[in-house]
């Protein structure tokens, strides 16, 4: 099965694409990674599991009303799509807590079959299809994919569990297995492992608003945007210069993204929002990042660079409300330049600009005489 969103309004902004790994994440650290092969969706998941537990985790997902289940492959192609994602993706510190104790010093991940209930009878985890048959001398059934490397061997009667190595091993020959290569292993070590979808849905897609790329801020303002997932969206974080501050909420009405994707469920209660006060922040510039999670764990980041303009207190009381009783005020296009603005003792200048965004005219300079 295979899903699309046909339609996007430019108006909206451009969606931002996947992310694999977040800058944001501790040194070495990597998130989950979703990718896609010939129709089908992928989920690494980084976080050591038996061949049990990654089983039940697999098998207790969905994506687009499709269970998942421990990868299967069924051809070269394929193969060679699962382990490029998944080397590329693995931090070193990730691969050396995915080595099985064999003795193999290499890094493994958990694929979908498994000798378990007859030995020398591999089937897949997704249906139970039978696709080798024997030892290292056995043969595949009835056609169907494999890649063992000198295996499998069942090393000390043991070894049930299917697993794709992720460089040549055992050291210091390397004779055994390359990397893409299968090998069996005992279910009880605990690998990284790949979960499969049946389906291919649109990305986690979405847009900040607010604020702008390069915008200028000051006072309270908001914190904005989209975001949209077919599988529904989990948690949206904000991180202000690279420091995580708060959860946003979400389901804002969203009239123009409902219209754009009038075929995703909840589009048009996608929005997000928040008061944000701009002049807490120091003057200058700042960073901000908007982390997007959705049920399935699919992650996407908008970022944005923009500047702070304040007074020398971030917030103004009322008996520090600006006194213009000698300002002179001036006009291009559509700015405003107000002089002599007295605030606290300290006498300013403020320029204005009108922002269609929030339809209405917002500080965008502030300089002390």
């Amino acid at each position: 099965m295979k899903r699309t969103i046909a339609k996007f309004a430019k108006t909206l902004g451009t969606p931002v694409s996947v992310v694999a790994a977040l800058t944001l994440l501790p040194a070495g650290a990597l998130a989950d990674l979703i990718f896609e092969h010939d129709g089908h969706t992928y989920k690494l998941v980084v976080l050591p599991a038996t061949w049990q537990e990654a089983a039940a985790a697999a098998k207790g997902t969905t994506l687009a009303g499709d269970p998942g289940y421990l990868a299967r492959i069924d051809s070269a192609a394929e193969n060679q799509a699962i382990l490029e994602a998944v080397t590329s993706h693995l931090s070193p510190a990730q691969l050396a807590n995915s080595i099985p104790n064999d003795g193999s010093e290499a890094a493994f991940v958990w694929l979908g079959g498994s000798d378990a209930r007859n030995e020398g009878q591999w089937t897949w985890f997704n249906n139970g299809d039978l696709f080798w048959q024997g030892d290292f001398n056995g043969a595949p059934v009835n056609g169907r994919f494999t890649n063992w490397g000198v295996q499998p061997d069942n090393l000390g009667g043991a070894e049930n569990a299917l697993a794709m190595g992720l460089a040549n091993w055992p050291e210091p020959f390397y004779d055994l297995g390359e990397a893409g290569q299968w090998n069996d292993l005992d279910a009880g070590n605990k690998l990284v492992y790949v979960i499969e979808y049946d389906a291919v849905v649109e990305p986690l897609t979405g847009y900040l608003d607010q604020p702008a790329d390069q915008g200028v801020y000051s006072g309270v303002g908001m914190i904005r945007g989209w975001a949209l997932s077919e599988e529904g969206v989990e948690r949206i974080e904000v991180y202000i210069d690279g420091r995580y501050a708060f959860d946003v909420p979400y389901g804002d009405p969203r009239e123009d993204v409902g219209f754009a994707y009038s075929d995703i469920d909840g589009s048009s209660t996608s929005g997000f929002s928040v008061p944000f006060n701009y002049s807490a922040l120091s003057a200058g510039e700042h960073a901000i990042s908007v982390i997007v999670t959705d049920r399935l764990g699919d992650r996407i980041e908008h970022s944005a660079t923009f500047e702070v303009v304040r007074f020398e207190q971030s917030f103004l009381y009322k008996e520090n409300t600006p006194n213009m009783n000698w300002s002179l005020a001036s006009s291009y296009a559509n700015y405003i330049t107000v002089r002599g603005v007295e605030v606290s003792g300290s006498a300013y200048s403020v320029t204005l600009r009108w922002q269609t965004l929030t339809q209405s005219f917002e500080i965008i300079d502030i300089v002390k005489h």
